[in-house]
């Protein structure tokens, strides 16, 4: 019950985590994505393709990430979750969307869509 309720939420989760990143941030993130450096990882995160990203890259998912979490932590303590499962949850729906080409995170590993 808990989490088809949690699940509900995480539907505006999912959208706000796209809208809420500045605007470069969204260009910086769909073209690190498209490129193959960023994926999206199963617990919710960002996570580097390729470990040789530039700085500018390294920052930008550490700053995303960032946000991430906050947002994470704050649906958390709202619902009487663990701030992993609301993570986990989310992974689960962004990883289902993940466009062709893009790099998602699996049990053996990076694979692409």
């Amino acid at each position: 019950m808990k989490n088809k309720n949690l699940l509900s939420i995480l539907a505006p989760l999912f959208l706000g985590l796209c809208l809420t990143a500045l605007p470069v941030n969204a260009t910086d993130l769909a073209q690190a994505k498209s490129a193959g450096l960023v994926g999206e990882q199963m617990n919710g995160f960002l996570g580097l393709v390729k470990p040789d990203a530039s700085a500018e890259i390294k920052a930008l998912v550490e700053s995303i990430n960032a946000q991430r979490l906050a947002e994470y932590q704050r649906i958390a303590a709202k619902n009487g979750v663990a701030v992993e499962e609301v993570g986990r949850l989310t992974a689960q729906k962004v990883i289902g969307q993940a466009a062709p080409g893009q790099f998602v995170e699996t049990a053996s590993g990076w694979t692409q869509r």
